[in-house]
């Protein structure tokens, strides 16, 4: 594509997502999950599966409109969910650091999805937080100076997280997790992979 075209259709995105054009998806979110049969796929109820459909199309398009300015960031951080450390324990030698805060990974466990995303991530050069929650990414993004950031979360927190992004002027991405919950959460290494 040339750059007036990425102009073009970045324009587009923008425009579509201000006037919330991606929930209309919403409307017809119970036929694409009973067509796909996501409800059965993921185990989830209807509500929640069409949810994720939601959550899905919503992340997307927002990648889609901050890539272009992601892209150019020069520092960059990755931000986990310490819910996808394999073990939430003390079988997990991860040390936590409240000064920053975040967990760091002491890759104790070949199998732990967060001790191979943060080797993903340290290789294509980026920080690594792993992170007990949102409210912890603030501080992080501001005391470190980025200027780009990848997030590995639920779609809930993804959304949360755009207006502090935006207000600090940081581009980002969002990873959807492919497994919720507080705990045993799991994600998908080639599309963080991808992002990164």
């Amino acid at each position: 594509m040339t750059r007036l075209s990425q102009g073009v259709i970045k324009q587009i995105l923008e425009s579509a997502y201000k006037a919330r054009l991606h929930r209309l998806l919403g409307r017809n979110a119970k036929k694409l999950v009973k067509a796909f049969r996501i409800d059965e796929i993921t185990g989830l109820n209807l509500t929640d599966a069409i949810t994720l459909v939601e959550d899905l199309v919503d992340v997307q398009v927002a990648n889609a409109i901050q890539r272009q300015g992601f892209e150019k960031a020069k520092r960059k951080a990755l931000l986990l969910p310490h819910c996808a450390r394999s073990c939430m324990g003390r079988q997990c030698m991860a040390d936590f650091d409240a000064s920053v805060p975040t967990y760091i990974c002491r890759e104790c466990r070949s199998d732990c999805l967060v001790n191979k995303a943060t080797k993903l991530a340290r290789a294509a050069g980026y920080d690594v937080y792993i992170v007990p929650g949102g409210a912890c990414t603030q501080k992080i993004l501001k005391d470190g100076k980025y200027d780009g950031v990848v997030g590995v979360a639920c779609g809930m927190e993804l959304k949360m997280a755009r207006e502090p992004l935006r207000k600090l002027g940081i581009p980002g991405q969002g990873v959807i997790l492919t497994k919720n919950g507080c705990a045993n959460t799991s994600l998908d290494l080639h599309n963080l992979q991808s992002i990164l």
